[in-house]
């Protein structure tokens, strides 16, 4: 529970987070003997803000998780596995008036993407969403709903996809998809997540016996502007947390003896 509640509230593009990094150097300038301090935490978050949604400052820091995998460009890469494995990375459950919608995030989105993009470019393989319930509600459906919806919607016929509904973090992925694999006779398959997740994915995976096939989807989609390298931006901000997040979550798993 401790831990869902800081995953939630202490990442850097939430609003809570910025107000919890921000409140004690507010009020620090209140206090009279201590008000220089207060500026001093102020600037400091400003300045960590505006390295953490700098497209160059989150460039160089995406490197230092990515480096070592790419994108499979041909068939041939591939030609060995039978399923291809898309590993979530949240959604979002509406409902009103008795109805429900799962939308993909950004990030799943780009992941769904790739994962079509693969599918097309192999033997009609098996492909596996993955995703439970991640949200404290108990109403909110799994996220491998949304990412079913996607997938289908990008081309993958609804009878080559076998959604995976159970977990809720990538060790839970792995012990899961596991089992699924063994069930269906499938040993090679490759693994879709995002280049800041691939490196702690890929060792949980190992972890459990199995080699799959990396096969990194981009962080960005397509935009026919690049944002000035030294502005921050919304879509840099959004990596930048994704990054910072990772290398809190390797070293957890690292903790855990997961990796």
């Amino acid at each position: 529970m401790i831990i869902d509640v800081l995953k939630e509230t202490m990442r850097p593009s939430s609003i809570r987070c910025l107000l919890f990094l921000i409140t004690p150097g507010v009020l620090l300038m209140y206090v009279r003997p201590l008000a220089a301090w207060g500026r001093r935490w102020v600037g400091a978050v400003v300045i960590f803000y505006w390295v953490l949604s700098c497209p160059l400052t989150v460039d160089l820091l995406v490197r230092t998780l990515s480096i070592g995998y790419a994108p499979q460009a041909s068939a041939d890469s591939v030609r060995s596995a039978k399923a291809v494995v898309m590993l979530g990375s949240g959604s979002m459950n509406l409902r009103a008036g008795g109805q429900r919608l799962s939308l993909v995030s950004v990030a799943s989105g780009l992941r769904a993407l790739e994962t079509a993009r693969l599918y097309k470019m192999m033997d009609r393989p098996l492909v596996i969403p993955s995703g439970g319930v991640t949200e404290r509600d108990p109403a909110a459906a799994p996220e491998s709903d949304a990412y079913e919806s996607a997938l289908q919607a990008l081309g993958v016929p609804a009878d080559r996809i076998v959604a995976e509904s159970r977990s809720k973090n990538t060790h839970d992925e792995a012990l899961v998809i596991k089992e699924m694999l063994r069930e269906r006779g499938i040993t090679d398959f490759v693994l879709v997540t995002s280049a800041l997740h691939m490196r702690r994915s890929m060792h949980a995976f190992e972890a459990q016996g199995m080699h799959p096939i990396p096969a990194i989807s981009p962080l960005y989609g397509d935009r026919r502007e690049q944002p000035f390298s030294l502005l921050p931006s919304e879509s840099a901000l959004y990596t930048g947390d994704q990054a910072v997040y990772e290398w809190i979550a390797r070293a957890y798993y690292w903790a855990k003896g997961w990796l």
